[in-house]
């Protein structure tokens, strides 16, 4: 098997894997939001905004890698013109 068949092979796996995990990921910021705006004290909602961005800066690099892995597939599957 070449590196081009091996790395489509890895990408739809990847691609099945982030699917899932940003499901996860967002079900999780989805209840620490929750919890922040429920909460009346000032200092436990900072920390909880700050786990709020932490999951937020893993969603993007999640969305950094999907479109880096797109455009992985994008060149495997490319023809070289001779």
């Amino acid at each position: 098997m070449d590196t081009k068949e091996e790395a489509l092979k890895l990408y739809k796996e990847v691609i099945a894997e982030l699917l899932e995990c940003g499901t996860k990921v967002d079900d999780y910021y989805r209840r620490f939001r929750e919890l922040r705006l429920r909460t009346a004290e000032l200092s436990f909602q900072g920390a909880l905004l700050n786990v709020e961005h932490a999951f937020f800066m893993v969603v993007q690099s999640m969305n950094i890698l999907r479109e880096h892995l797109k455009l992985l597939e994008v060149a495997a599957k490319k023809k070289e013109i001779e």
